[in-house]
């Protein structure tokens, strides 16, 4: 490595950084939106927060890291230029294309990485987080004791409260209905009590002070049991709040499985398809001769009591039923290989635009010349909205079999890296090879 290369490669460092910090920061920021009602509304220790967090870095860093190389060498470049020093390296006969080379270089290792980062690290965590969401989703809220409300949550029971200290949490003032089909309507009211929490929120106790219970009398209505209590513990066990964690997270879908798994179910896809296309080929056949013996069968007898119009209509509609439900099935199958097929070049695809955002960076950045973070921030994010949009739209169009899956997942990679290549070109013909020693 020369110390060109070097030089080129640390004006990018800071950048990359700086933009890996940032646009992390910024998807963090989206997940904690994301997740901010579920989080409010159960009741989670910090440590399987803070794993939601982690989990959610595996697409995250899918994404990071490729925005974050277009506004490197957007930024650097745009230095390089502002300082005039690639007027300078072009003066000692040093090439445009020369001084890209180690970035390249990095970008393609960056690509390699990325490759095996999204095949070995990103499905485990896209399933450990789809697993760790749900169950979080299939955790009843916490429970939580409103002032001047009729609660009906606990199953039995209506609960008044008219006053409560959240701070130490008191209740003042609680009337307590028990229902109970079988009985008379039992009431206790007390002029305070506690509110007690345990087993991680799973278990509440109402603890009533100086109270009184009131009991209709079963056998005579007009009367009924008073009870004066000291100390009146209510208990409800088992409220659903406490976080259960599977073991195993189920079946994976098509962004928690690696390349290599797919492409062996795409295989097995095409292998059920053809077999189901040739069931469809010969049950046609067969239906129609069936049919064809039927009639000839009808006319030969010369009996037109024989000729049943009904139940020759009555087969053709279960033959035509049979051929679109084997039609269906294929179709079903096709769009699962698509999607499968996405996925893969998905999983290529954004990682190679290190590459095209390097050849895309480079001369935008020499052009604008200006390494500010705003002005090389802004440019970035508008070129990889841009690269971002045409993604998700190519991977619509090739779920749904409008187009290749690989031209709905490369051919934006393709564009861009073109228009790139274009630039690059046009601004090394102003800036050729001179010297053949240049370092």
């Amino acid at each position: 490595m020369t110390i060109l290369d070097r030089y080129v490669l640390k004006k990018h460092v800071g950048p990359f950084l700086f933009g890996v910090t940032t646009i992390t920061f910024i998807f963090i920021m989206r997940v904690m939106v994301d997740f901010l009602d579920l989080f409010a509304t159960r009741s989670l220790d910090f440590l399987t927060i803070l794993e939601t967090f982690a989990l959610s870095l595996g697409w995250i860093f899918a994404l990071t890291f490729p925005m974050a190389v277009l506004v490197a060498v957007v930024m650097a470049f745009g230095r390089l230029s502002q300082d005039s020093e690639l007027d300078a390296m072009h003066a000692g006969g040093i090439s445009f294309l020369r001084v890209l080379a180690p970035i390249v270089v990095a970008a393609v290792v960056l690509t390699g990485a990325l490759f095996v980062y999204n095949n070995r690290i990103l499905p485990d965590a896209n399933h450990r987080l789809k697993t760790l969401t749900s169950d979080i989703q299939k955790t009843r809220p916490t429970i939580a004791i409103r002032e001047r409300v009729f609660m009906d949550e606990f199953e039995g029971y209506r609960i008044l409260v008219r006053d409560i200290d959240d701070a130490a949490n008191i209740i003042r003032d609680v009337t307590i209905y028990v229902l109970d089909a079988r009985e008379p309507t039992r009431t206790i009211h007390a002029p305070w009590g506690e509110l007690m929490y345990d087993d991680g929120g799973n278990q509440l106790v109402i603890r009533l002070h100086d109270g009184e219970i009131h009991e209709g009398d079963k056998e005579d209505q007009s009367s009924y049991f008073l009870l004066d209590f000291e100390t009146h513990d209510l208990i409800f066990d088992d409220l659903g709040t406490k976080l259960e964690r599977r073991l195993e997270g189920g079946a994976r879908g098509d962004r928690e499985l690696p390349a290599s798994e797919m492409l062996e179910l795409t295989r097995k896809l095409r292998r059920e398809q053809i077999a189901e296309a040739d069931s469809l080929i010969e049950g046609a056949g067969r239906g129609i001769d069936e049919l064809r013996q039927h009639v000839q069968a009808a006319l030969a007898a010369a009996d037109p009591a024989r000729v049943q119009p009904a139940e020759f209509a009555s087969r053709a509609r279960i033959l035509l039923r049979q051929l679109r439900n084997a039609e269906r099935r294929i179709e079903r199958k096709e769009r699962d290989i698509n999607r499968y097929e996405v996925e893969i070049h998905k999983k290529y695809a954004f990682p190679f635009a290190c590459v095209v955002f390097v050849l895309l960076g480079a001369p935008l950045g020499a052009e604008v010349r200006r390494g500010g973070a705003g002005v090389g921030g802004g440019v970035s994010f508008l070129f990889f909205l841009v690269y971002y949009m045409a993604s998700l739209g190519g991977e619509k169009l090739g779920d749904r079999g409008l187009i290749p899956p690989a031209v709905g997942m490369w051919g934006i990679n393709v564009l861009l890296g073109g228009c790139g290549l274009l630039l690059v070109l046009k601004r090394d013909s102003r800036f050729p090879f001179r010297r053949s020693g240049a370092p």
